[in-house]
């Protein structure tokens, strides 16, 4: 059975029930299964301990990371990502701040390439209404993106689909 390590952080709640939804879809899969991990107890070690990596990331404020994200950074620059494949996911709100909708996707992506891991599960953008986005290149995300204030009728539909996706990827069907 493939374990992934699924670390989020959250803190109004909605990026901790979308990893919950995350978890429940890869738990349903056969021979997958997810290991939740709030980030504020997360650790280099813990993280390193995982091939499969999915990360939960709310854009927070004005394009900022979420506290606990932000307090992480310095032991996520620290972890050796190679041979690792990572997929990101991410709230954000197009409406009120599209222009840095989910840029802390874009900020955590960043980090694992720079570390030399295998970024998957990115996501079309053609969805969506935005002004600018660190998590934006060219037509896709990197990662999935989730709007529980503007389009919160389409998370459970995305979730579902991403992890297809990113089963799929983790497993080589795509490469």
């Amino acid at each position: 059975m493939a374990k992934i390590g699924l670390f989020y952080g959250s803190s109004t709640g909605n990026t901790e029930t979308a990893a919950y939804q995350l978890k429940g879809e890869f738990d349903g899969i056969d021979g997958w299964d997810a290991e939740i991990i709030n980030i504020g107890e997360g650790t280099k070690e813990k993280m390193s301990a995982f091939q499969y990596l999915i990360f939960g990331i709310p854009t927070w404020n004005t394009g900022e990371l979420q506290d606990d994200w932000d307090v992480f950074f310095p032991q996520l620059r620290e972890i050796d990502f190679k041979g690792k494949k990572v997929a990101v996911f991410g709230m954000g709100d197009q409406n009120g701040y599209g222009f840095n909708f989910l840029d802390a996707i874009g900020m955590l992506a960043d980090e694992v390439l720079l570390q030399g891991g295998e970024l998957v599960g990115l996501w079309p953008a053609n969805k969506y209404e935005f002004e600018d986005s660190k998590a934006a290149i060219e037509d896709h995300f990197l990662g999935l993106g989730l709007d529980q204030e503007g389009q919160s009728e389409l998370t459970t539909p995305r979730v579902k689909e991403w992890a297809k996706q990113v089963v799929d990827e983790f497993s080589g069907k795509f490469d």
